[in-house]
């Protein structure tokens, strides 16, 4: 009974959401482990050669009909040896969004182009700008859904009756576009930062399963998202460092603030720029803050050119009282590769995600 009870509440919140407000995109704790979600710009802004990172998210798990989201994505540095100072990043990134025990789902795909114009000749000082093209899908299983018309005379749940709702489709797709800007720096072999800004959904396509003419709303579209973020990595000796970052994001209503620290023991000394990657190893804890939401703690190793990392959110929005204070699990596993290079390639000061 109170699975069934979770579930047309869930329903109605979706419907609402549907009908009276716009649509919002996914976030993840470890918004860095997915640098083409976060800035396009950040396409290709490596160090070594490619990357490949994988992102797993369950969220409010003590409810019945948990939220889950995963998220793939591989890019890679070329032309830096044709293009002397500066070089091209390339990229696609992929996400799955399923919400409400799989009655809602969004699964996006998105190809990713950046130039990264070095602003002096030991590229320690770098300007990027990014672009991106998305394909998206947004389903609803119908089946799943109670509606409160199908609740008879005795306050039974009856699925033989109809909805009442005014559905015209449970499939739709859109074409979409985004772009971002990021500037690096890395002022000695010690320090790096950065600091990018984003902005997705140019086109402000609309979502809808419903048929709003009959409902006489607004349509619900998706407003632009915009995005500032920064941080970098400071080693204070030798083996200890320390990696601050700050994300805001601002789309229609709702706002995000993020921020906090990840203390790094290295196993390694030397310049990190230039070590092999047999010996890129060190372990990270660290804790962020998203703004009357969540507080997070983070657990990182990095072994040879992999990263690991796992946080958990502990709820303390007026959600924890359903949510019992549990908030969501994230992994997230990236790999950072380097291939054969030209004599002319000068390194990448760039932070590592």
């Amino acid at each position: 009974m109170m699975k069934t009870f979770t579930r047309l509440l869930l329903v109605v919140v979706l419907l609402g959401s549907l009908r009276l407000a716009h649509a919002q995109d996914i976030h993840f704790s470890q918004f860095y482990s997915q640098p083409l979600l976060l800035n396009p710009a950040m396409t290709g802004n490596l160090s070594e050669h490619y990357r490949a990172s994988l992102t797993y998210r369950n969220q409010w798990a003590t409810i019945p009909a948990p939220y889950s989201t995963v998220a793939a994505s591989v890019d890679a540095s070329l032309l830096g040896c044709q293009l002397g100072m500066d070089h091209v990043g390339v990229g696609f990134a992929f996400y799955n969004d399923r919400s409400g025990d799989g009655v809602l789902n969004d699964m996006t795909a998105m190809l990713s182009v950046a130039y990264h114009k070095g602003l002096t000749s030991d590229r320690r000082y770098m300007l990027s700008a990014g672009a991106q093209a998305a394909f998206k899908q947004k389903s609803v299983n119908i089946q799943n859904l109670l509606f409160e018309n199908q609740i008879n005379s005795n306050l039974e749940f009856d699925p033989t009756l109809p909805n009442g709702e005014p559905f015209q489709t449970n499939r739709f797709n859109y074409f979409d576009f985004s772009g971002g800007a990021l500037f690096t720096g890395s002022p000695s072999d010690r320090a790096n930062f950065y600091l990018g800004g984003a902005y997705y959904h140019f086109t402000k396509p609309g979502e809808s399963f419903l048929v709003e003419e009959v409902l006489n709303v607004e349509p619900n579209l998706l407003d632009g998202r915009m995005v500032l973020h920064g941080g970098g990595n400071f080693y204070v000796t030798d083996r200890f460092s320390l990696s601050p970052s700050a994300l805001y994001m601002n789309q229609s209503a709702s706002q995000e603030i993020l921020f906090g620290n990840a203390f790094g023991f290295h196993f390694s000394q030397g310049n990190r720029y230039r070590r092999n990657d047999s010996d890129n190893s060190a372990v990270y804890v660290g804790g962020w803050y998203r703004w009357e939401d969540a507080i997070i703690f983070m657990l990182g190793v990095d072994f040879k050119g992999f990263r690991f990392g796992f946080s958990y959110d502990i709820n303390i929005s007026p959600l924890k009282q359903a949510s019992n204070s549990q908030g969501g699990i994230e992994l997230a596993l990236s790999f950072a590769g380097r291939m054969a290079e030209c004599k002319r390639r000068a390194p990448v000061y760039c932070p590592r995600f």
